[in-house]
């Protein structure tokens, strides 16, 4: 009777090779899920820690939130643009800027010794009352290099209403006759005006294209020939190339398109030392490197050696 009764109340093994499998593999499955679920939580937390605030913030989690509400701040904007709301908003903040006490009041001028304060107001366009937040530094100093005597140009804006500009003027150097009008040039070659070159005679005038361009050059060269400087009239650039110098009495001399700085030594001891514009000469030619030519107002023209020197 025992042995019936533990052969009916033991267990009975049952092998199902498949089931074993599945059962065998299942843990590591759902480890595998959980793995990747994990996975793609971490990537997420550290992409939201580097992001900083606008990783936890409701525009990272709802993209398309996100996207709603920049079409309808967009479409705001553009209703605000289209109907000039914009402008009047801005227009009315400087308004208040101007009433509370940011207005233009104050402005001061140095340096304008040939430019007048009329003419600087004028090119700024700047009115006092306005805002002084509405005013460019940039701009203006822009503006005030068009003006003909203006080489350079400061603007400065001094919180609550002043404005301070310093203009370095451009320096007259020669005079140029082109054609007809003559203008007043600086050193560079630049022409500054053509207006009121009275006050200017007494600068050397020069004359023909290329003129002003070298006129420098030729100017540093006869400074130290005080004989020739002192009685220069008119300096004449020749086809760009050469010069030709008129004198006072009338004289004019003609210069050699190469080494003409060392016939102003010689021209200079022919003025100092031989007297040569005392005499009834129309014209001096130095060009020859052996002779000088003096033509005469009778129209002859005489030869003479170098070495015999008139």
């Amino acid at each position: 009777m025992r042995s019936v009764n533990a052969q009916q109340t033991a267990p009975r093994v049952v092998r199902d090779g498949t089931r074993g499998k599945a059962k065998s593999r299942s843990p590591s499955a759902r480890g595998g899920r959980r793995a990747s679920s994990e996975s793609r939580f971490a990537y997420g937390e550290e992409l939201r820690a580097r992001l900083g605030w606008l990783g936890s913030s409701i525009f990272f989690r709802r993209p398309m939130l996100t996207l709603a509400l920049l079409l309808i701040g967009g479409g705001g904007i553009m209703g605000l643009v289209s109907g000039g709301q914009l402008s009047r908003l801005a227009a009315s903040m400087e308004s208040g800027l101007a009433g509370a006490g940011f207005a233009v009041g104050d402005i001061a001028v140095a340096g304008a010794d040939r430019t007048s304060s009329a003419e600087v107001y004028a090119t700024l366009g700047i009115e006092r009352g306005q805002s002084i937040f509405t005013v460019n530094a940039a701009d203006a100093r822009k503006r005030l290099l068009d003006l003909p005597w203006v080489g350079d140009a400061e603007v400065r804006r001094t919180l609550p209403g002043a404005l301070s500009i310093r203009l370095i003027e451009k320096r007259p150097f020669a005079l140029w006759k082109d054609g007809k009008s003559t203008v007043v040039i600086e050193r560079s070659g630049g022409v500054i005006t053509a207006a009121d070159t009275g006050e200017f005679d007494h600068l050397p005038l020069f004359a023909g294209a290329g003129a002003p361009e070298a006129a420098a050059a030729f100017l540093d060269a006869v400074r130290p020939y005080r004989a020739v400087f002192a009685r220069l009239q008119t300096i004449q650039r020749m086809g760009e190339r050469r010069w030709d110098l008129l004198l006072a009495g009338g004289v004019t001399v003609k210069l050699p398109e190469q080494g003409w700085e060392s016939q102003l030594t010689e021209l200079e001891s022919l003025i100092v030392e031989k007297a040569i514009l005392e005499r009834d000469i129309e014209m001096i030619d130095l060009r020859y490197p052996d002779n000088y030519v003096f033509k005469l107002h009778n129209g002859d023209s005489r030869p003479v050696s170098r070495e015999r020197r008139a």
